[in-house]
């Protein structure tokens, strides 16, 4: 008998995949990246639309907005001049105070701010654009503490405006403590000075650095200091570094060196000059130097009184203009 045929096995068709090239898998991944990109940017953008989160806080490019006050300095504008407020825990110091002109605008600020007695005054150095009004201020604010820097006898200077600080100071019974390097509380903020080793006939390079610090907010506030202190500063080794700059000498070329700028490494600048100055400041090169470190740079001259609050980890800035 015959054997039946078993039905043929059908070939199955397998069909070789093909080897993906280098090309086409550095095309995939960079198509894969870009769609985790896109939707990166999408959940990014809603978050921060909705108040989620601030990207640029989170980056560390932007401070965070201060919610409570532990801390506010108050860069008032005194034309072409300097005048400094800072205020903590109720204790506030004033540092210079722009010509005597400007003496009963301060005085008004202060008492808007509640300030019937300051706790701390200082002087960065004897030159009337920064104490030409503080003998009429501390005769009817009053002061508990006055601070300026010792100067060459031959170097004192003999204007009127001077002659009448002393004499003022000498008639309210007070004292006038000579600048050192120290450092002290005011409220909840640590206060450092820093004087020059300078001896010369520039006033400007006598001047008294004052570093404010409040948590991760600092502030550094220069006087007239000119490049020749600058240079003794950094080798003195002090710490110059501070979020917040009152740039030196009203934004002068001879101020606010690379160098300076090396170790102060700002994110706010201020300026404080008057409009239309017949000095030209800010100098134009000082500026070009400042806009390679900062990235808010402020003028009282065009931005009026510039305001920093800050409650030892946020940061927030406004002005009157």
């Amino acid at each position: 008998m015959a054997k039946a045929k078993r039905p043929a096995k059908k070939r199955k068709n397998y069909k070789k995949k093909k080897k993906l090239t280098a090309y086409q898998i550095r095309r995939r991944v960079k198509f894969s990246l870009l769609i985790i990109g896109l939707l990166g940017c999408i959940v990014t953008g809603i978050l921060e639309y909705t108040g989620r989160i601030d990207i640029l806080v989170s980056l560390g490019l932007r401070d965070m907005p201060a919610e409570g006050e532990e801390l506010s300095v108050h860069f008032i504008d005194v034309g072409q001049g300097s005048c400094t407020l800072l205020l903590s825990d109720g204790k506030s110091m004033l540092i210079d105070s722009g010509e005597a002109q400007y003496s009963s605008r301060v005085i008004k600020y202060l008492k808007r701010k509640g300030i019937k007695k300051l706790d701390c005054v200082l002087i960065t150095h004897p030159h009337t654009d920064h104490m030409g009004g503080m003998a009429d201020i501390i005769s009817k604010t009053g002061a508990a503490r006055i601070i300026m820097p010792r100067v060459d006898p031959q170097y004192t200077p003999t204007t009127p405006t001077y002659e009448n600080f002393l004499r003022t100071i000498k008639s309210k019974g007070l004292k006038i403590d000579e600048a050192k390097d120290e450092s002290f509380t005011l409220g909840k903020t640590r206060i450092a000075l820093y004087t020059s080793p300078y001896k010369g006939e520039n006033l400007n390079n006598n001047s008294v650095i004052v570093r404010a610090e409040n948590g991760t907010n600092t502030f550094l506030i220069t006087g007239d200091c000119e490049n020749e202190e600058e240079q003794l500063l950094i080798d003195k080794g002090v710490d110059l570094s501070a979020k917040v700059l009152c740039v030196a000498h009203h934004g002068s070329s001879s101020a606010s060196s690379a160098d300076m700028l090396d170790r102060v490494l700002p994110r706010y600048a201020v300026i404080s000059c008057g409009e239309g100055n017949s000095y030209g400041h800010p100098h134009d090169v000082t500026l070009t130097r400042l806009n390679k470190y900062a990235d808010y740079i402020y003028r009282t001259d065009k931005d009026g009184t510039v305001v920093f609050i800050s409650d030892g980890k946020g940061l927030s800035v406004r002005t009157s203009s």
